[in-house]
């Protein structure tokens, strides 16, 4: 029986959970990649390539990954070989940009375009099979605390990771090679170690035999359960707003910067605030969904988020700008750290087993929207008054709350 095995998957999983955000510390393509494209090519139009690569490799592939999965008695399988497949390539990175960099940099930035690539299908995949594994493995009644520990525990191990980061690029010397390789090369160790973890979770097969993959069958359950299930259709309206919503807080640190000129000292105390932020919200929103229900901790997230907007706004209109920008910061690190797990438990609440991997699949697709929000909330911060754009944001956070209580509460479905 699946209960059987549930303190070693707990182990298993939020083993998974540190190692993956640690070693993604290192080749993060977000933050990484892009830097080191920059430092060796210079080319903001590979950046922007790379970007709109990440965007498509992280969307298509979910509703195969659906499709499968509602096919098989099982869904760790698909998560191992997609993980293996997919971070496998790192190592090569690491290589090439060790060996060609210097002499062939074109053919390195090949190797990184082909890895970002594959890395984001694998990514799409682990998108659908790896939070449908935690709702069957994981019981409802511990499966907060265990998204609140995981990030706990993952939290602490990117911000050591990222001190490592900070000490290897701050290295004396032009454009090495070599440091780069390095990171790759960590982050290719991290993200393996988080793959040998997955191979410890215990995963009874379901009654089922194994089934042909019917993407077109799965794209008409999506649009069935989004006709017929207005519990689906709610939470991912409320993602959408809220994320969009938040697509303001890139925009925190540039404001704070321009209150606080000369003083960087307090900059970096932001960054801390809002990684504590990020703490309280494991700590909080674990519990919360637990003893409440998941719907509650979205609830606390729209709210949160509502806040930090405020604060910001407060900021600037009332000219005291230091205890409004560390309680923006805090609240900002409380949003990031909780609301993304926050909706994927209350689609494991429901859902059933049966069901989750196509629901997971519809708002990972539906709400992958939101990845272009910076670019249109940077639009409007390059042509209105900051305060306009943050008080039109905070407007659009309380319609979000306004919807986050509308979202079903009450006893899951049973598992």
């Amino acid at each position: 029986m699946q209960e059987h095995h549930v303190r070693r998957n707990l182990l298993a999983l939020v083993g998974d959970f540190v190692f993956f955000s640690i070693g993604f510390a290192f080749y993060d393509p977000v933050v990484i990649v892009p830097a080191f494209v920059k430092e060796f090519t210079g080319s903001s139009l590979l950046i922007g390539a790379l970007s709109a690569l990440r965007i498509l490799m992280i969307t298509v592939p979910q509703i195969w990954a659906a499709s499968f999965l509602v096919a098989q008695p099982r869904k760790k399988p698909l998560l191992v070989w997609s993980t293996f497949g997919g971070r496998f390539p790192i190592l090569f990175l690491a290589l090439a940009t060790l060996l060609w960099t210097r002499n062939h940099v074109w053919l390195t930035m090949a190797v990184l375009t082909l890895s970002v690539a594959i890395f984001y299908t694998s990514e799409a995949l682990n998108s659908v099979s790896w939070p449908a594994l935690v709702g069957k493995v994981v019981p409802d009644k511990i499966r907060g605390r265990f998204f609140g520990a995981g990030q706990l525990f993952s939290s602490l191990g990117a911000a050591i990771a990222g001190i490592v980061v900070s000490r290897i690029l701050a290295k004396d010397g032009a454009a090495l090679p070599e440091r780069w390789a390095l990171l790759f090369g960590i982050g290719f160790v991290g993200l393996m170690i988080s793959l040998v973890t997955m191979f410890f979770i215990r995963e009874e097969a379901e009654d089922k035999t194994p089934g042909k993959t019917d993407i077109r069958h799965g794209l008409r359950m999506m649009l069935h359960y989004l006709r017929t299930d207005a519990s689906l259709r709610r939470a991912v309206i409320t993602q959408i707003v809220l994320w969009t919503a938040g697509a303001a807080s890139p925009f925190f640190i540039v404001r704070a910067r321009e209150s606080f000129v000369g003083n960087d000292a307090i900059i970096g105390a932001l960054l801390t605030t809002q990684s504590i932020g990020g703490v309280a919200a494991a700590l909080i929103c674990g519990q919360l969904v637990d003893r409440v229900g998941s719907w509650a901790a979205i609830r606390l997230g729209a709210i949160t988020q509502t806040v930090s907007l405020l604060a910001v706004i407060l900021a600037g209109v009332l000219g005291a700008p230091t205890v409004f920008y560390f309680t923006a910061f805090f609240l900002m690190g409380f949003v990031a750290a909780s609301l993304w797990w926050s909706f994927s438990a209350y689609l494991l609440d429901i859902a059933d087993n049966e069901q989750r991997p196509i629901y997971l699949a519809t708002s990972g697709i539906l709400s992958s929207v939101t990845i272009l929000n910076p670019l249109i909330v940077g639009a409007l911060f390059e042509t209105l008054p900051p305060e306009t754009v943050f008080v039109l944001m905070a407007a659009l956070s309380m319609g979000g709350i306004a919807l986050a209580w509308r979202l079903r509460k009450g006893s899951r479905i049973s598992e």
